[in-house]
């Protein structure tokens, strides 16, 4: 994976060995295609952040284990209609934080080691950006630039959060999924900007655990990838829990010393503020594609930024290959890890390749009620 930024003062280094059978750009779901079959490849791997990808470490893994708990409490407050009474005594945030990455951190860790102690696997923990025809040039964190080639590569670099323009917002200071679930302390006062299903299932964790909630959101409701009828009911019972602002954009924020002040805008014009202790922002995702320079190798990106593949996942170079959320605009884990089979078939079977089907996907939402869908 890779950033936007890189400096001038890196020492370059050409690497004049042979091209790697095989570079994977990513360690979410693409690092499940090494297995006993590709013993005899020389492989690379490029990795710039921790080994696992989003679901792993920020994703789906870390926020249904909070979520559990939240539910939990859900199902405590509507306990006096069976005749139960119940307190909710304590939420013990670092306790339960800690647990959930003292499991998550080692099994990161642990699959970094485990790569690295393959005879034929070269690991590097860097930026990759493509800089010629299946030609990677890789900024590793000591500034030291290495170009790898590949016989074949598969992109799969995942997605990044989108952050909108909102005046101030980097100074005021945000999160996002990726870090909102490290904070050291549950805030007392949170805004949430989006209304997807990551908006959604955190909103839905953290007021549970004692926020009160605000959600800003540009549309007219929650969820409105789903169902009109699922979207509006959904709608309905968050704004019981939420403050929920529709039609309304965050406009700027500022810092202060009784928090983070967030002015807003609202579709008929009206101004109003919003002061908070933490922000999330939630209002999509970007494929890391633009990143990775891709079009210096000849790959293409579609108008949303995708990499552009056909159904065996085959981009329009030969050899190279993409999956997950750098590719597929569903951005969920199970898919992935299909394509990723895919993937695995057909670098191994060139000349009987398979395909994927995306007619009928299923998904969930994890807030509160949950949701599942598919197709």
């Amino acid at each position: 994976m890779t950033s936007d930024t890189q400096t001038n003062d890196h020492r370059h280094e050409t690497s004049d060995q042979a091209p790697y059978d095989l570079v994977i750009i990513g360690t979410g779901s693409a690092n499940s295609i090494l297995d006993e079959r590709f013993a005899e490849w020389r492989v690379a791997i490029v990795e710039r952040g921790v080994f696992g990808g989003t679901c792993l470490n920020r994703g789906c893994i870390p926020s249904k284990m909070f979520i559990y708990p939240a539910d939990v409490i859900m199902e405590m407050r509507h306990l006096g209609a069976l005749g139960v009474d119940a307190d909710l005594r304590d939420v013990r945030w670092r306790d339960m934080r800690d647990r959930i990455f003292g499991r998550i951190d080692p099994i990161a860790a642990g699959g970094e080691e485990y790569r690295k102690g393959q005879p034929n696997v070269d690991v590097y923990n860097g930026d990759a950006r493509f800089v010629g025809t299946k030609r990677l040039a890789i900024t590793m964190a000591d500034g030291t630039v290495t170009e790898i080639t590949g016989e074949q590569i598969v992109i799969a670099a995942g997605a990044r959060p989108s952050i909108p323009e909102v005046d101030g917002l980097g100074e005021a200071g945000f999160h996002t999924s990726d870090t909102i679930m490290r904070l050291d302390a549950v805030p007392a006062r949170l805004a949430v900007l989006g209304g997807g299903f990551i908006a959604c299932e955190q909103a839905h964790l953290f007021e549970a655990f004692g926020s009160r909630v605000t959600m800003i959101v540009r549309g007219l409701g929650l969820l409105t990838h789903q169902d009109e009828e699922v979207s509006q009911r959904f709608t309905e019972l968050s704004a019981d829990r939420f403050d929920l602002q529709l039609l309304t954009t965050a406009t700027s924020a500022r810092r202060t010393e009784d928090g983070i002040v967030l002015t807003t805008m609202h579709a008929d014009g009206t101004v109003g503020e919003v002061t908070v202790d933490q922000v999330l922002v939630a209002t999509g995702r970007t494929p890391n594609g633009d990143q990775l320079a891709v079009g210096a190798t000849g790959v293409q990106l579609d108008d949303t930024g995708l990499v552009v593949t056909d159904n065996s996942l085959a981009t329009c170079v030969d050899g190279i290959w993409a999956l997950g959320d750098v590719r597929s605009p569903l951005q969920l884990k199970h898919v992935a890890n299909h394509e990723g089979r895919v993937v695995q078939h057909n670098l191994l079977h060139r000349d009987e390749p398979i395909h994927i089907d995306e007619m009928f996907v299923p998904s969930a939402v994890f807030g509160f009620p949950q949701i599942a869908s598919v197709g």
